[in-house]
């Protein structure tokens, strides 16, 4: 390692990686811990790297970076086949993002991450699949025959379409009113806030899960006159009164696609990310405005919207179909005059 540029940070460590023992300091500063997870992941894979290609961190170049840029694309995924430039491209924009922080703190004199146009991977449109009416209903049914809380996740999902990640990060307290309409106020990315509005058939699933709970956080006992401490708890929870992971809601989903006999293509395809495509897809086939769907989902942009939206993908609306009635009227059938 090299002598690093002074800092008003920490004292660098010379027995360690002195970026892994800036990053706790750097991530205190994200306003969502959503984010700051991911931005951890993404970060330690950068510094991980480095280390096994013996890379100093501190003097890293552009050139460093395309390498781990091309091993995430050829052996990157969950399977070793390589990551697709969406997710690739997310990692880049959080390592960045940590060298700009370096630098305001002279810690670093340069952002190797800040690569060129032509040098950043594409962002393709997200390929999530969405559910059809059909199956959407489907799986609404077979969440009520399950439990309350199974009713209240899969009705929330698929009539919200927030996030996993804002579900199992919301409270009971941020249930609230606006207008005479229950609504629940959900962090988004980076901390951005926002309200969603509930139908009363979600509310009256969430009604019922909080009724049937059996976890009860303990009461704090104050002198009178004295104000209280609301103890937190969330909205969705374990048996304890824990929050769920995305895992979870992943076994969830698929356990109840399984329950309702959906196509094992459809199965395979469940998660929670389906549920936010679908919500998307049917809300733009209905006649949704599109900017009204990014305020609902969080996007600040709507080509975003557009990349989770499937229904252009329907084949119901295929010339095909209305070819295949047209040719019809004139294919000579068997007895037909010739």
């Amino acid at each position: 390692m090299s002598t690093s540029p002074p800092t008003d940070l920490v004292p660098l460590r010379p027995d360690g990686d002195p970026l892994a023992q800036l990053l706790p300091t750097y991530l205190d500063g994200c306003r969502s811990k959503l984010t700051a997870d991911t931005y951890r992941r993404d970060i330690i894979h950068w510094l991980t790297w480095c280390q096994t290609s013996t890379i100093n961190p501190l003097t890293a170049w552009p050139a460093d970076v395309k390498r781990w840029q091309r091993h995430l694309s050829e052996h990157g995924g969950r399977n070793g086949t390589g990551e697709a430039g969406t997710s690739r491209a997310r990692r880049l924009g959080a390592v960045s993002g940590f060298y700009n922080w370096l630098i305001e703190h002279q810690v670093v004199e340069r952002n190797p991450a800040a690569l060129t146009r032509g040098s950043r991977p594409v962002r393709a449109p997200r390929q999530a699949a969405a559910l059809s009416d059909e199956h959407a209903g489907i799986l609404l049914r077979q969440a009520d025959l399950d439990t309350p809380r199974a009713a209240a996740i899969v009705w929330l999902l698929l009539h919200s379409g927030i996030r996993v990640g804002e579900m199992l990060a919301a409270n009971v307290a941020d249930i609230g009113m606006d207008r005479g309409y229950t609504v629940l106020h959900v962090h988004g990315k980076g901390g951005k806030g926002r309200t969603v509005s509930l139908p009363g058939e979600v509310t009256t699933r969430l009604d019922a899960y909080q009724a049937s709970r059996t976890d009860h956080a303990a009461g704090t006992v104050v002198l009178r006159g004295q104000a209280g401490v609301t103890p937190v708890r969330p909205l969705i929870a374990t048996e304890k009164g824990n929050r769920l992971d995305r895992k979870a809601i992943r076994h969830l989903l698929r356990r109840l696609g399984k329950a309702a006999k959906l196509p094992p293509t459809v199965v395979e395809q469940l998660h929670p990310h389906v549920t936010r495509a679908t919500y998307v897809t049917a809300s733009l086939a209905d006649g949704v405005p599109i900017y009204d769907v990014a305020r609902d989902v969080g996007h600040a942009s709507t080509d975003t919207t557009r990349g989770y939206d499937r229904s252009r993908y329907d084949p119901n609306r295929s010339a095909a179909f209305r070819l295949a009635a047209r040719f019809g009227r004139h294919v000579a059938t068997e007895g037909d005059p010739q």
